[in-house]
């Protein structure tokens, strides 16, 4: 009699807790997955802005999920002597370095995006949305000029241009829809970069969007750059960051990450793992909290 009384009472709850989930579903406060998202312009800006951030919430047991927003055809050069062993892009003897094709720099760049978030054991993700400007030859071809035109690199709609269009702001929706993301981290909002800030934009879209259509979604971070480093913005507080991410005992981690971008030289953690010459400097990650739907 009591085991069946223990059965009834256990049913019981089960239902009140599934009627529980479905309510705060409805209402848009289930809980997020343990996933972090890191939402990078460019195919070395995860690891640039929070790699060591991405690889401390891994190690705890997130999903990382690697994001490049852009096609990634600019941004990469030849150069005479690879600086440790690995892709040598040397075509000539010139002691110069010159600007890679746009097709060539996107599969460098994408492979080696795809090297860097393995070292965290996370998810890469492409979007493929479109740069302002790539070389052909050494030429220099820039968005909305006929040889722009004429050329037509593959790839989405320009990413500034991307955030007025709703197919576009759903196709990073949709991303979110799928993933859940406790955390998301993005370039600062109106930023020091073109692209960086149409990405860190184009992410905001979708969070809200997200929020509105009751995705569970969680925090929105971006990191302090741009205007929030100016000196107004440093004394009236609004670059000041509110989350701080001890990263310690992450910067290795995040460090090989950056050396899998031979293309960009490896980032600024070359010499700590390469020639052991330069100790880590930043001991912390910070961000500032756009969104917290987790409140």
């Amino acid at each position: 009699m009591k085991r069946y009384s223990l059965r009834i009472i256990f049913a019981i709850l089960t239902i009140l807790l599934a009627l529980n989930h479905d309510y705060l579903f409805a209402q848009g406060k289930t809980v997020p997955r343990k996933c972090i998202m890191v939402f990078g312009a460019h195919a070395d800006d995860v690891d640039e802005i929070a790699g060591g951030t991405f690889a401390k919430y891994i190690a705890k047991g997130y999903e990382g999920v690697y994001v490049c927003v852009t096609n990634n055809v600019a941004g990469c050069n030849l150069e005479r002597t690879p600086y440790f062993a690995g892709p040598r892009f040397t075509v000539s003897n010139s002691p110069l370095k010159y600007p890679v094709d746009g097709m060539e720099t996107n599969q460098i760049r994408s492979e080696e995006a795809k090297a860097a978030s393995a070292v965290y054991g996370s998810i890469p993700v492409f979007l493929d949305f479109g740069e302002p400007e790539f070389y052909f030859g050494r030429k220099l071809i820039i968005y909305g000029t006929q040889d722009f035109l004429d050329y037509n690199p593959p790839g989405r709609r320009q990413i500034n241009l991307a955030t007025r269009y709703s197919e576009d702001v759903n196709i990073v929706f949709e991303l979110l829809k799928k993933y859940q993301p406790e955390i998301v981290i993005i370039h600062t909002l109106g930023g020091e970069k073109l692209d960086h800030e149409g990405s860190a934009y184009m992410m905001y879209l979708a969070f809200t969007k997200a929020i509105a259509r009751n995705v569970p979604v969680g925090k929105l971070w971006m990191t302090v750059n741009g205007w929030l480093l100016d000196e107004t913005a440093q004394k009236n507080g609004r670059g000041k960051p509110d989350v701080h991410i001890d990263v310690r005992d992450y910067l290795k981690t995040k460090y090989e990450a950056l050396n899998k971008h031979v293309s960009q030289n490896g980032g600024f953690g070359r010499d700590y793992l390469i020639e052991n010459k330069t100790q880590p400097k930043e001991s912390t990650e910070g961000f500032i909290t756009v969104i917290d739907n987790k409140k």
